[in-house]
C-alpha cells in the first residue's frame, strides 16, 4: 500500500521507470530475497522494501542507458534486494522469530506433498549450500549465483560483470573447485 502513495507522489517519466524495474528485476529481487529468508511471505515484504528503497534512489537510474549501466543496474538491485533480505532475517531474529499459528480451518497439505523429514533435509542442505557460497569472494559469488540461480550464459555473466568470457569461466570453475572443498560429500 505504502509503494502506491508514493508512486503517486512521482511524475510520469519516473513512475514509468519503477514499472519497468519491476517488470524486469522483479523476479530477481523476490528470488534473492527467498533465497536469504526461505520464506515467501517475509520475502515479499523484502521485495516491497527494495523496491521503496529503489523509489527513494531513482535518481541512480533517470537518463541512463547503455549496457554497461544496465549491468550495474542488475548488481545494484540484487544488492538493494539482498540487503532488505538480511535486514528482514535480523528484524524477526531479534522478535524472537515467532510463527503465527495456521488456522484450524486451513486446507490439508496434499498426499504428494514433502513430509517434515524431507523438508527439514532440504532446507538443511539448502543453509548448508548458501553457507558454502557466502564463504566465496563477492565477485566469484556473483559470477555462480548468476549461471547456477538466474541461469545466465557466460556471455551475459560477462556483460554483467562487465569482464571477459574467459575470466567468468574461470571465475566458475574455481567456485566449483572451492564448493567441492567446502561441501566435502555433501
Amino acid at each position: 500500500m505504502l509503494i502506491l502513495a508514493m508512486l503517486t507522489e512521482l511524475d510520469a517519466e519516473e513512475q514509468d521507470l519503477v514499472l519497468e524495474i519491476w517488470e524486469r528485476y522483479g523476479e530477481t529481487m523476490y528470488a534473492v530475497a527467498l533465497d536469504v529468508l526461505g520464506n515467501r511471505e517475509d520475502a515479499e515484504d523484502a521485495v516491497e522494501e527494495t523496491v521503496l528503497h529503489i523509489m527513494s534512489h531513482l535518481d541512480k537510474f533517470m537518463g541512463r542507458d547503455g549496457d554497461s549501466v544496465k549491468n550495474q543496474i542488475v548488481i545494484y538491485i540484487r544488492a538493494v534486494a539482498r540487503n532488505a533480505a538480511i535486514d528482514a532475517y535480523r528484524k524477526k531474529k531479534r522478535r524472537g522469530g515467532r510463527e503465527i499459528p495456521m488456522p484450524e480451518d486451513a486446507p490439508e497439505p496434499e498426499d504428494d506433498a514433502p513430509i517434515p523429514e524431507e523438508i527439514v533435509l532440504t532446507r538443511e542442505l539448502q543453509k548448508t549450500v548458501q553457507d558454502a557460497l557466502n564463504l566465496l569472494p563477492r565477485i566469484t559469488k556473483d559470477a555462480v549465483t548468476l549461471f547456477y540461480l538466474e541461469d545466465y550464459s557466460y556471455e551475459e555473466i560477462a556483460d554483467t560483470l562487465a569482464i571477459p568470457v574467459s575470466q567468468v569461466k574461470g571465475r566458475l570453475f574455481r567456485a566449483r573447485k572451492k564448493l567441492r572443498e567446502i561441501l566435502g560429500g555433501v
